[in-house]
């Protein structure tokens, strides 16, 4: 039998680095942002649910997504930030179960930014937060997207609290380390699981 783990984080707290050692370890990874990707091009199912819902003008003249200009949009605006994802995330959720069912793995991991968010931390038994200081993701934030603070902390504020995200969770990972020391702690996390 398979035990569905939820994996979150806020903004640049290394989900994504916590998802690539998980699947090192043998863990299946339901990536929804690689989903999310695939179904932004052309003519996938997000690509025409986000021009339906929002036009041309965030298409470049290739007609392809426009992430950028769309990011800015959405970050500046919670209305529309909250029509993106609502549009995106049913193709996702599909996809997202389909990988699910047909899942045969000892561990499947939905690496999902916005888990809480979604409200798809019902489809796990179990939920994982890598989690950081605020002051640390902000930080992490600017240097990997480039962002000026108030851009970053616009992009914080989307998300849930990092704070709510941790009442939430069934285990909060500390992911202020080296890749090593974040390495054995899912290590002891997978031990503890099995």
């Amino acid at each position: 039998m398979t035990l569905f783990l939820g994996l979150t984080g806020g903004i640049a707290t290394g989900k994504s680095t916590a998802s690539k050692i998980l699947q090192d370890m043998g863990c299946q990874i339901i990536d929804t942002d690689l989903i999310a990707h695939q179904q932004a091009e052309v003519g996938q199912a997000g690509w025409l649910a986000i021009k339906k819902e929002f036009g041309d003008v965030f298409f470049k003249e290739d007609q392809t997504l426009d992430r950028k200009k769309l990011g800015q949009y959405v970050f500046s605006n919670p209305d529309a930030l909250k029509r993106l994802s609502t549009v995106t995330q049913r193709e996702i959720l599909k996809e997202v179960k389909r990988q699910m069912a047909q899942s045969t793995a000892k561990v499947c991991v939905l690496d999902v930014p916005l888990l809480f968010e979604a409200g798809w931390d019902q489809y796990c038994d179990l939920t994982v937060l890598i989690d950081l200081p605020e002051a640390e993701e902000l930080r992490r934030l600017m240097a990997r997207d480039g962002l000026t603070a108030a851009e970053a902390e616009k992009r914080i504020k989307a998300q849930l609290p990092l704070a709510e995200k941790r009442r939430r969770a069934s285990y909060i990972i500390e992911n202020t380390g080296t890749i090593e020391a974040l390495r054995k702690k899912l290590d002891q996390l997978l031990a503890e699981l099995a």
